[in-house]
């Protein structure tokens, strides 16, 4: 039997080689030789007819268990280039499937679907081509969501990238079928409209592009409200290639930023030097902590009945190299726009409370430190931490150091602003609204956080004795903060007469060019003799 089971798999490899012609010969070579045997055997006397069909069938009976065995392993065979196959298919269908992710990451973006960066390059650069063949005009426009890190850094980044969703889909509704809207940035939106051949017709989509900002957007049940800054260039007019057409779409929509935000701007040539000119500002602000050119002036704030100078609010100066004193409105935004608000921040929280620190030593009175808190600081992680720290430090007193907030800084995420503004309250440091009454219409978050002070705009003190309506405002303020029991302060008082005004209607400070500009640390020692009170009616 183990003789059969080795023929049969010596076979069986025969025919895994192909060589199937073994099983047709053998069974023949096998009936011959025996029948040639047997009439050897029988001197001849057998007969052949006979001899021929018993060895034929003896032949073919031995075969059986060889056919048997051949049968099953051809049918494993079988089975197994089967299973071959099925693999091949499944492994050929994931190659195509991981090619069309490869595709779909390489081209698209992952939150909002639209086209990225590589793949709106490649769609500029054929419209280009088209354009050129047709004499046809391309229109990129390059769109920026207005103070989106603001949005991200009170709301978190979570709301940050529903709202991106939202609003690429309510481009997509406006953006023609055939044209591109692609999402190459954080809150960059970039459009390709191809076929237009009158400036008029791209104004009149920019236009409608910016109007649909109007209505708020509402990401997670939550009403926001954003703008955007959109700069546009047309092709050939304002370059002839993908690379000049963006850099040019770039630098109106910064000059979009600059005159207002909220609209839109053709580019023109001159705006190509403003850019130069604010890529070299960016660079120079990033040097400017290294090498000590931030520096702070002290603009006094002054109690209306004594007209004694009760505390300062420290603001941020750069004293440029080449420029000199910069004015705060050309280079804080670009600070909050790089990421370089966090640092210069704690540097003007900590040379402000140690200054406040060294006018003590000095002799002078107690002065109550008010100092600026942008909304990227106030979501900072290590706020709190980070003021302990300070003021350990410098050594002064919790209640001598004053922040001031926004309106809209404090409506947004309200429950990790109470909890921050509670942590502040439990160390004695004060909080001051800024900017009282330009912002958010409820007033319920007077009531829910523990505020210290208002400060009433500038922009209603200015006309306060001629204008009817800022005049009420102020009174407004003055007695809503009185019934809470909140401190009122008056900013950007210029005249007597507007400090008469606002003694005889009881407010309590003010701060502004009648009393003192912004000085230097060591002019604020001056402030402090005599003759130097000033003093409203009350």
């Amino acid at each position: 039997m183990e003789l059969i089971k080795s023929a049969a798999a010596y076979l069986a490899e025969k025919a895994k080689s192909g060589r199937l012609w073994v099983f047709v010969l053998l069974p023949v070579l096998v009936s011959v030789f025996l029948t040639e045997s047997i009439i050897v055997f029988t001197n001849g006397s057998a007969d052949y007819f006979w001899v021929s069909l018993i060895t034929a069938v003896i032949a073919t009976t031995v075969m059986v268990p060889f056919l048997y065995y051949l049968v099953s392993v051809l049918r494993e065979t079988e089975q197994a280039l089967s299973a071959k196959s099925l693999q091949i298919t499944s492994i050929l269908g994931h190659h195509k499937e991981a090619e069309q992710n490869l595709v779909q990451v390489t081209n698209y973006d992952a939150l909002t679907g639209l086209p990225n960066r590589f793949l709106f390059l490649d769609r500029l650069g054929h419209a280009i081509s088209r354009a050129a063949r047709s004499d046809r005009m391309v229109a990129v426009m390059l769109l920026d969501i207005d103070n989106f890190k603001t949005i991200n850094d009170t709301l978190g980044h979570t709301h940050g990238d529903l709202l991106l969703q939202d609003i690429a889909d309510r481009l997509s509704r406006c953006v023609p079928e055939d044209d591109t809207l692609a999402r190459i940035g954080g809150d960059e939106f970039v459009i390709v409209l191809e076929g237009v051949s009158e400036v008029e017709e791209i104004a009149k989509i920019a236009q409608k592009i910016v109007d649909i900002f109007s209505l708020p957007f509402t990401p997670s049940s939550q009403e926001i409200y954003v703008t955007p800054s959109m700069g546009v260039t047309i092709y050939p007019m304002d370059g002839h290639d993908s690379d000049s057409l963006l850099k040019n779409a770039d630098a109106a929509m910064y000059t979009a930023k600059e005159y207002g935000r909220n609209h839109f701007r053709f580019y023109t040539t001159d705006m190509n030097a403003l850019a130069i000119e604010r890529f070299a500002m960016e660079g120079a602000l990033r040097r400017a902590m290294e090498r000590e050119e931030f520096t702070l002036y002290y603009q006094p704030q002054v109690d209306i009945k004594s007209g004694q100078v009760i505390g300062v609010e420290a603001l941020l100066r750069w004293n440029h190299p080449e420029r000199g004193l910069v004015p705060p409105g050309e280079f804080v935004p670009l600070l909050e726009e790089n990421n370089l608000i966090i640092p210069v921040g704690e540097w003007v929280l900590r040379t402000a409370c140690a200054q406040c620190r060294a006018w003590q030593d000095a002799g002078l009175p107690p002065l109550r430190m008010a100092v600026n808190l942008s909304a990227r600081q106030f979501r900072q992680e290590n706020l709190v931490e980070m003021i302990d720290s300070i003021l350990l430090e410098t050594g002064i007193s919790p209640k001598l150091l004053e922040l001031e907030l926004t309106e809209g800084l404090l409506m947004e995420n309200t429950s990790d602003t109470s909890l921050i503004l509670g942590q502040f309250k439990s160390r004695g440091v004060q909080v001051a609204i800024d900017d009282f009454g330009t912002g958010y219409s409820s007033l319920s978050y007077l009531k829910r956080f523990p505020i210290d002070r208002l400060k009433i705009d500038q922009s209603f003190v200015r006309d306060i004795i001629i204008d009817s309506n800022d005049a009420a405002i102020a009174v407004a303020v003055i007695s809503l903060g009185r019934s809470l029991g909140l401190s009122v302060i008056a900013e950007g008082v210029e005249t007597l007469d507007q400090l008469e005004f606002l003694g005889v209607q009881k407010c309590d400070e003010y701060q502004g060019y009648h009393f003192s500009r912004p000085v230097p640390p060591e002019e604020i020692v001056c402030l402090f003799k005599p003759e130097k009170t000033v003093k409203g009616e009350g």
